[in-house]
């Protein structure tokens, strides 16, 4: 494990549930994990995530705490990102505010036949942290992506796994 790496989770709270059912109603290859962090440092024989979480851009949880009850998988960055570029990305968002509307939107969009999107311009939500940061760091396939900010965790690890 190194800085950058990407942590896939299944967590057990209803936000969870409610992303993990929503991947699986799209057919998203990789439903099962409904959050997506990167681990940040190692600190006195600790790992460090930067991760959107309600509580907003944080780097201050443990990588053991993140998923409580539920399960995480570590995944290599992609060897074409520029780790540094990438982590530097997510360093500077830390503080940054959670989108609780653009968690409704993806809600939303569910339902509704047109693309709906109610978001504000500092809210980020886990899998669009982390696909920006790709980006950032260089990462082409996320060219591809429709709306990195909406991106689902299912479609993130779709695209980095090959990679």
């Amino acid at each position: 494990m190194q800085p950058g790496d990407l942590v896939f989770c299944t967590t057990t709270g209803v936000l969870g549930k409610a992303i993990r059912f929503a991947q699986r109603r799209n057919k998203e290859v990789d439903w099962k994990r409904n959050h997506v962090a990167a681990l940040d440092r190692f600190e006195n024989g600790v790992w460090y995530v930067i991760q959107a979480e309600p509580h907003g851009v944080t780097s201050d949880k443990q990588l053991l705490n993140i998923a409580i009850g539920g399960t995480f998988e570590i995944r290599e960055l992609p060897s074409v990102v520029d780790a540094e570029k990438f982590l530097e990305y997510l360093r500077s968002r830390v503080g940054d505010d959670y989108s609780f509307s653009t968690i409704a939107s993806c809600a939303l969009n569910m339902i509704f036949p047109e693309r709906l999107y109610f978001r504000w311009a500092n809210g980020l939500i886990c899998s669009g942290l982390i696909a920006l940061a790709l980006t950032f760091g260089g990462f082409a396939p996320m060219e591809t992506a429709t709306d990195l900010y909406s991106l689902t965790p299912a479609q993130v690890m779709s695209l980095t796994q090959d990679s």
